[in-house]
């Protein structure tokens, strides 16, 4: 066996440094989308699409590109499923095994829940999040205080108030959901 190749064995087996050896491994992007009410087939990646009568080709296409994961088990509403993919743990363990309804009181993550922003954060990815949290509604709980370096989008969810053009509206019974943005370390702000 000639010596470069005992080398080459060596360093695969990990017993020396091999830096000339090592080829610089750049990070993959990470992009997640998470909707509600989705049925699994109803994207066309998955059977759905055009046989439903809608297609979703940039879907399809980033499915296709990418890496997919097709086995978890879910819980049967979006607070407990959210808690779930952020922390890997049950939900039951977090304390978010529903939703919560009103933020008078505080719901979702607890502040020493670690999330996977937090771990990838630790790896120098930077985080960030658009859309709806549904994971806690109050400073200490919002997506830049569990380890995303930003986020725009609403704390809880659009169909807990209904519009206030609608005649029946009370924004005493039910306040209106706003929009939100924050950034790690600088608070949140309400975009009215």
């Amino acid at each position: 066996m000639n010596r470069y190749l005992f080398l080459v064995l060596l360093a695969c087996a990990g017993l020396i440094e091999a830096p000339h050896l090592a080829a610089a491994v750049e990070k993959p992007n990470i992009v997640f989308i998470m909707m509600d009410n989705l049925g699994y087939g109803e994207l066309g990646i998955y059977g759905g699409g055009a046989l439903r009568g809608a297609t979703t080709p940039r879907i399809d296409q980033l499915a296709n590109q990418g890496l997919r994961l097709t086995n978890m088990n879910m819980e049967p509403q979006c607070t407990p499923s959210r808690s779930s993919i952020m922390t890997g743990r049950f939900s039951m363990r977090s304390g978010t095994y529903a939703v919560s309804f009103g933020s008078e009181h505080h719901d979702g993550l607890t502040p020493w829940e670690f999330t996977i922003a937090e771990s990838l954060s630790a790896s120098n990815y930077a985080t960030a999040l658009f859309g709806k949290w549904h994971l806690g509604s109050n400073d200490g709980r919002l997506p830049n205080d569990q380890g995303f370096d930003e986020w725009f989008g609403i704390p809880r969810t659009s169909d807990e108030a209904l519009w206030p053009s609608d005649p029946n509206y009370n924004p005493d019974l039910t306040p209106p959901e706003y929009v939100m943005e924050g950034v790690k370390g600088q608070g949140n702000r309400t975009k009215n």
